[in-house]
């Protein structure tokens, strides 16, 4: 029998790494709401050790999934769509019903072969989730088998990135580029050959130029924190993402930190960002694997200041008015509201 009866004063959420939101959710629901938050942090020596498989996540989220179902909570949250797998999964085999709002869904690579069917099968309990671009709810839903009513877009939103330290960490003009997740560098590097004038420093994983010929004028920064990183794009001329493809459903973050630093940006024709940068409004688009063009967007805003000066700000204007996080309490206020946890 499944557990249908809830108590309308309990919401569990549970998030990635320890990471900590009751800063920003507790406050929107009303004062007899009660929170119980959860993590797959590792804690005890045994998660320490079995890495490989990595044991911690199927774990904490069985025990989340347990209290969910002890406390008959009427929500649950989750953060990213590793936990919202195995929270789903836990809920159908346990039998556990529940609202299950997945906060921020989104899949730099997709699962394919065995793996499809148990993500399809644990993806049916979900009743809400939230992507960050119009591209990714039609690919979810394709994918996923997911009812497209029950995908919202909302696009990424945070505020101005903090910089550390204030002065900058890279003397001199330069073009940046930050990020890993399905990013395409050996096609920047291509252009970048192609551009030996234009300085440029790359924040980047480890793995991301691995096997990359790279030319003088490119430095690699990796293993920094997110505000030395934003310290790289804020006194940057401009930024560069190559992505990996036509439909990549990547590099948000990275796009809004641009933007609220006023940043211009070249980027990849990618379905994946066009509700955010618009050609000759906020960026230059790029054709896929494009080296050639890439190269001439990146000469043509490096020559044109004031042009990349104005998308920069153009651009800032967008995240100010979309990309905020007041854009996010108000809509979160309202879903609270709807199921009769919000003032």
């Amino acid at each position: 029998m499944s557990d249908s009866v809830t108590d309308p004063r309990t919401i569990v959420c549970c998030t990635p790494f320890g990471s900590d939101w009751t800063w920003f959710l507790q406050g929107l629901t009303t004062t007899d709401v009660r929170w119980v938050f959860t993590s797959d942090k590792a804690t005890r020596p045994w998660q320490r050790w079995f890495q490989r498989p990595n044991l911690s996540t199927p774990v904490a989220t069985l025990r989340t999934v347990l209290t969910v179902r002890r406390t008959r909570a009427a929500l649950l949250i989750t953060l990213d769509p590793r936990l919202s797998f195995w929270c789903a999964l836990w809920c159908r085999l346990l039998r556990v019903d529940v609202e299950h709002f997945v906060f921020s869904f989104n899949f730099p690579e997709l699962p394919r072969g065995w793996k499809l069917p148990f993500f399809r099968f644990a993806f049916a309990q979900l009743r809400q989730l939230r992507v960050h671009s119009t591209m990714e709810r039609d690919l979810y839903s394709r994918h996923f088998g997911i009812a497209p009513e029950r995908i919202r877009i909302a696009l990424w939103a945070m505020n101005k990135p903090e910089i550390e330290p204030a002065e900058p960490l890279q003397a001199g003009d330069y073009v940046c580029a930050v990020g890993g997740n399905a990013r395409d560098y050996a096609t920047l590097a291509e252009a970048a050959l192609r551009l030996p004038q234009i300085p440029m420093v790359w924040v980047v994983r480890p793995e991301n130029v691995v096997g990359l010929t790279l030319p003088p004028q490119v430095r690699v920064v990796s293993n920094i924190s997110y505000h030395q990183s934003m310290n790289y794009l804020a006194y940057s001329r401009f930024m560069a993402l190559p992505l990996r493809g036509a439909e990549v459903p990547c590099g948000h973050v990275t796009l809004v930190s641009a933007m609220y630093l006023s940043k211009a940006i070249v980027v990849t024709d990618s379905a994946g960002v066009s509700d955010y940068v618009t050609e000759g409004i906020t960026g230059l688009l790029c054709a896929p694997g494009d080296a050639a063009a890439m190269a001439k967007a990146v000469q043509t805003l490096w020559i044109d200041r004031a042009r990349a000066d104005r998308f920069g700000e153009q651009g800032r204007e967008f995240a100010e008015s979309t990309c905020s996080d007041a854009s996010t309490t108000a809509e979160m206020t309202a879903y609270f509201a709807q199921l009769g946890l919000a003032r």
